[in-house]
């Protein structure tokens, strides 16, 4: 069985590659990257990986993505964020997905997509749509935000915790190790997952429940401070790197959001045996 995974040198791709590697009997592995650079990463992080385990392509520029799809069982796509083209890149991987005769797509989505305030959920709302009326056998993942957008390192060499917006909102947070977990068991044994739909979800905080979290960790008192998105750029602990207008008005409506709004977890959560 051979497994593609798209923006492999990205940081939830990366998780879900070394759950896979870590399986009893791990499956063949093609990571879909769009730089030699990204391949130099790759390369680094998983030294055991064959050079054909690389491969390099522009998610919009079709003729380069038939040597990724190649002989290729199942995709796992997880797209950039806050990318304009989000949306035109999905659906070109599920076409190429199609021509190649793939067995099962998993699409790595967010949760409540229908937040179509939100353009990082908006434009996975249309990637999902176009995936469930392609025809192929899918399985889609819909995580809250992850436990690892908290910058540690930051935090406690500063004794701070900075909130782009305000610390007293409830939001969901997952562990990225197990969206990895829930993503290995879907593509080990896809049949089991065909056409479903999967929530994913953790514990409800506040960056103060997070802050008072820390300082009991780390035996020191951990301040919980508001500033604003500009701060939390010029920082370097906003959730992604902002390349582009497209990208800093989604980071500003997502701060908005969660400060008028909130996204909040259900109480369900997966089973994972490990």
């Amino acid at each position: 069985m051979t497994i593609l995974i798209t923006g492999a040198a990205g940081r939830t791709s990366g998780h879900v590659i070394k759950a896979l590697l870590d399986s009893p009997n791990p499956p063949e592995l093609r990571l879909l990257v769009r730089s030699q650079a990204a391949v130099d990463k790759l390369k680094t992080e998983f030294p055991k990986l064959p050079p054909a385990s690389f491969v390099i392509g522009d998610y919009l520029e079709a003729s380069t993505l038939p040597p990724a799809f190649k002989g290729v069982d199942i995709v796992f796509h997880n797209g950039p964020a806050f990318h304009s083209q989000e949306t035109a890149m999905g659906i070109a991987l599920i076409d190429a997905a199609k021509q190649a005769g793939v067995k099962h797509f998993v699409y790595c989505s967010v949760l409540f997509p229908v937040l179509t305030k939100l353009l990082n959920h908006k434009v996975k709302c249309f990637v999902e749509e176009y995936l469930i009326e392609s025809g192929l056998n899918y399985t889609i993942l819909q995580p809250t935000s992850f436990m690892q957008n908290v910058n540690l390192k930051y935090v406690i060499a500063n004794s701070i915790l900075p909130a782009a917006y305000s610390p007293k909102v409830l939001q969901g947070y997952l562990d990225l190790q197990d969206l990895a977990a829930v993503a290995r068991l879907v593509i080990l044994d896809p049949a089991s997952h065909n056409r479903a739909r999967y929530e994913l979800v953790g514990q409800n905080a506040t960056f103060e429940d997070i802050a008072r979290e820390i300082s009991s960790y780390v035996g020191k008192e951990i301040k919980c401070e508001q500033i604003s998105r500009e701060q939390a750029v010029s920082m370097g602990i906003a959730p992604v790197k902002l390349r582009s207008d497209y990208a800093v008005e989604g980071l500003d409506r997502m701060f908005y959001y969660y400060d008028h709004r909130r996204v909040l977890n259900g109480t369900v959560h997966f089973g994972i045996s490990s």
